[in-house]
């Protein structure tokens, strides 16, 4: 038996264990408080009833203690007791107050105990579900065992891809290459160091050992960060993480496979490919490879990645290999601005921002930058704090940020950009094979390597779904879903894009992100790039997504559509559920789209047979994937961008839970209330975090609410700023000039001096003329436009902050501002009802079975 069935079948044995205590405890309480309660209610003399309780609570086995609750003292109590035998004026009054308080409390206990009990039930439900397969496989109510419509037209579409080769004109993409490559002397001799590099490295490859614990943790790691793995060998990759003896016997054989690479194969039987939809409604196509494999693969592809990472980024800043997009101020003005203005530090302006950003997050993004670097996947939240690197949705987030900033920034100096927004049609299925070879012979890929990468690349696959009679298939076309490996060979073809884009638009920016490219610009710029595209496409054997590909002009003018060229690609410029408005030069939402999947949610939700998974897909899908999709909030966007987001928030919850209360809240109390009779279920309950004893249901609303109100309500604003502050400066600097007074004027050269000596100073349009490359207050209006908000922390009142202080440091360590807010909001409600925060104290729940599960892959219906 693996080691991870021995670890399930541990959880789910001490689950049990804890969950029978628990029903143990619970019934002796019951007993034990009916009893007390019994004997208090026959007893005549109130003093005495204080007293019977005193002596018999420490006995009960409380859901804690009593003297954890800082609003009762039972010593005080003892005390005011023995006073009260001789001392008439502590009233009966206000001992039958602190009968009532310490009865209160055990029947706060009883209430403990049963939100106990109903978090075991939810994981019994859980348990059985999973057991059946039914909660998260495609057997859920509603569903066809067969799978959807869409499910076998993408996979028809997919087989057409891959098992059918694609043969490119070889002959052109070397033309052309070559041509790229070698169009001046200074490129040329870049190119040359580049393929020299490549030599270099290919020669470091072949000596020595390759694996050892070091080299197998980060591999395994970079493992366990992807979707790639089954939930299965995710168990596995962990027990070997902790094993020293299990990792040298791995190092020892794939140390045998790197010395002998020239003869892997494949396994002739076939890898297992598994079908898993997506949120988007796309299917992936995952391998379910062999461990050791995956391990050998993603350590060859992790050291490519760095190797081309380094290499081109080395060749794209050689000095004058990769053009310039805002031209540099010509000698002579740059002479008479110092002559006028004297020295000024032009380091914040807008042009070096906007190269710093390109080639910090953009430029090459998917190819690995440290062989250990740890960072999330695309669909990641954020990643965790020990990340070494931006997730790449993180990086999408600034990238939309920058092109909203760019609008308002053209707009009110009064140009009307063009945005163009396209990507590659299955890109990864559809790369010809013949195409990628050519590209990496030459960047100066040896044909040895080359043979091994089309090895890799046609592997027979059989698919899961087709049972154990299906058949084998050959990949001639493509690359596997995304692994290191397979992001070198995309890349390096979209390198040779990124580099002809660069060439022959005289500089513009590409902002590409795999296959998901952007760039914007005069009008004229765009036709050339879009052009480029085309070219290249066409040369490389691929076709443009139709779906994702338009062009819009922003003029800011209402009623006044902008009239676009009709060079460029049709279509609306889209991400997510946002469309680019040509008018406002914002993002608003497409509340079609949004509806699309409203529906796909709640046929999710339906299907789910337990209340946790009912709540897994809630958080996955009702609350993160929509927020990632709506865009992040950032100055750009204004408060108004918010305000629509809550919004829309609203109207999803209406249009899914319209017979159920209206919002998630009421619905899923009223399936708890269905299904275990538990009710008046408080909504704190439902939104606490598990270490605090309640569900973890998440609210997208209050990720919004935290920052609302720090986001400005008009961005324009950054550039009314800026034009006041620039007429502010050029008085100044004209006044200074005049008076003699120019800044380092005494240490200018005397050419200089010579040169310029009694004209005037520069006029409002030569002073504005350069702006984007030498004007500080504009980056600093391009800066702020780019700010995202911080969370702004709910203050807690005075009774929460003594409660939350008490909790224990793990339950505190990791909650973050939304929970800060989630406390203080339910808080008036709870601490009544569980005499604290803590709903049911740690140790007592089975939250290491509802950890592993959250943790595992969930699986989408259909």
């Amino acid at each position: 038996m693996a080691s991870s069935d021995i670890l399930s079948q541990t959880l789910a044995s001490i689950t049990a264990i804890k969950l029978e205590e628990l029903s143990n405890q619970r019934s002796s309480f019951e007993n034990g408080k009916a009893e007390l309660f019994k004997a208090v209610d026959e007893e005549p003399n109130q003093s005495k009833k204080v007293q019977i309780i005193l002596d018999r609570v420490d006995s009960l086995p409380s859901m804690g203690k009593l003297t954890d609750n800082p609003q009762i003292s039972l010593v005080n109590i003892e005390q005011f007791l023995q006073q009260a035998e001789r001392d008439p004026s502590v009233s009966v009054k206000l001992q039958q107050d602190w009968q009532s308080k310490l009865q209160n409390e055990l029947n706060i206990h009883s209430l403990k105990y049963e939100y106990a009990s109903l978090y075991g039930r939810l994981v019994n439900e859980w348990l059985s579900a999973s057991k059946d397969g039914a909660s998260v496989e495609g057997g859920a109510s509603g569903f066809e065992n067969v799978g959807r419509e869409e499910m076998h037209s993408q996979r028809a579409m997919w087989e057409e891809y891959v098992f059918k080769a694609k043969d490119t004109d070889t002959s052109a993409i070397k033309n052309y290459l070559d041509d790229l490559f070698k169009s001046t002397s200074i490129i040329k001799t870049a190119y040359q160091r580049l393929t020299d590099a490549t030599k270099s490295f290919e020669a470091q490859m072949s000596i020595g050992d390759h694996f050892n614990d070091k080299t197998l943790g980060w591999v395994i790691k970079g493992l366990l960060r992807s979707d790639l793995v089954t939930d299965e060998k995710r168990k596995m990759l962990n027990d070997f993480l902790i094993n020293k003896t299990v990792l040298s016997e791995v190092a020892d054989v794939l140390n045998m496979r790197m010395a002998s690479l020239d003869k892997w194969q494949w396994d002739p039987a076939g890898t297992p490919v598994e079908q898993r939809r997506q949120l988007n409604g796309r299917y992936r196509f995952y391998h379910d490879e062999d461990l050791l494999q995956a391990i050998l693969l993603r350590y060859i592809g992790v050291k490519w990645s760095v190797h081309f990472k380094d290499t081109l980024t080395e060749f794209a800043t050689c000095p004058e290999v990769w053009k310039r997009s805002a031209p540099e101020i010509p000698e002579r003005e740059n002479r008479r601005r110092i002559y006028c203005l004297g020295t000024q530090h032009r380091d914040c302006n807008v042009e070096s921002q906007r190269n710093d950003h390109f080639h910090r997050d953009i430029f090459l993004e998917q190819l690995t930058q440290e062989a250990d670097e740890q960072r999330a996947g695309y669909d990641s939240d954020g990643g965790v704090p020990t990340d070494t690197r931006k997730s790449g949705q993180r990086i999408t987030q600034t990238l939309l940020h920058t092109l909203v900033a760019e609008m308002i920034l053209g707009t009110r100096l009064g140009r009307e950009p063009v945005v163009v927004r396209s990507d590659f049609k299955w890109f990864g299925p559809s790369l010809p094979h013949s195409t990628m070879f050519t590209v990496l012979e030459s960047l100066g890929v040896s044909g040895k390597w080359i043979d091994f990468f089309s090895r890799a690349l046609s592997a027979p696959m059989k698919f899961v779904q087709d049972g154990p009679e299906a058949l084998v298939q050959i990949r001639k076309r493509g690359t596997p879903i995304s692994g290191p490996l397979s992001d070198v060979l995309g890349e390096t073809v979209l390198f040779c894009l990124d580099f002809t884009f660069n060439q022959k638009t005289e500089g513009a920016r590409l902002y590409r992100l795999h296959d998901d490219i952007w760039f914007w610009g005069e009008e004229e710029t765009c036709v050339t790039g879009w052009n480029v595209m085309t070219e290249f496409s066409e040369l490389m054997g691929l076709d443009f997504n139709e779906s994702k590909t338009g062009s819009v002009k922003v003029t800011r003018k209402q009623g006044i559509p902008g009239q676009l060229s009709s060079s460029l690609p049709k279509g609306d410029v889209r991400w997510g559920f946002l469309k680019l408005d040509s008018e406002t030069g914002r993002f608003l939402i497409d509340q079609e789209s949004v509806d699309e999947h409203v529906e796909e949610l709640h046929r999710q939700l339906d299907g789910c047979k337990s209340i946790f998974d009912w709540i897994q897909a809630w958080n996955v899908y009702g609350a993160r994937f929509f927020s990632n999709n709506f865009g992040k909030p950032a100055e750009c966007y204004s408060r108004a961008h918010v305000d629509m987001l809550l919004d829309t928030f609203a109207r999803i919850q209406e249009k899914l839970f319209s017979r159920t209360g209206g919002s998630v809240t009421s619905t899923i109390k009223q399936m708890i209330t269905e299904r275990f009779g538990v009710h008046d279920i408080p909504e704190g309950y439902l939104y606490f975090p598990s270490s605090m004893g309640g569900l973890d249901l998440k609210s997208p609303f209050v990720d919004l609410y935290l920052v609302r109100n720090k986001v400005g309500v008009d961005p324009d604003k950054w550039m009314d700023d800026f034009f006041e502050r620039e007429i502010a400066a050029y008085q100044r600097s004209k006044a200074l000039f005049e008076k003699g007074e120019v800044p380092g004027r005494a240490s200018l050269k005397y050419s200089i001096e010579a040169e310029f000596r009694g004209q005037e100073f520069l006029s409002f349009e030569d002073y504005t003329k350069y702006r984007e490359v030498g004007d500080p207050w504009l980056g600093s209006a391009y800066r702020g436009l780019l700010k995202e908000p911080v969370d702004q922390r709910v203050t807690f009142t005075a009774d929460v902050q003594s409660l939350y202080s008490r909790l224990p440091g793990t339950a505190t360590a990791k909650l973050k501002e939304y929970y800060w807010w989630i406390i203080q909001l339910y808080a008036p409600e709870m601490i009544p009802r569980f005499g604290g925060l803590n709903i049911v104290e740690k140790g007592l729940l089975p939250t290491g079975m509802v950890s592993m599960f959250r943790e595992s892959r969930f699986k989408w219906q259909g």
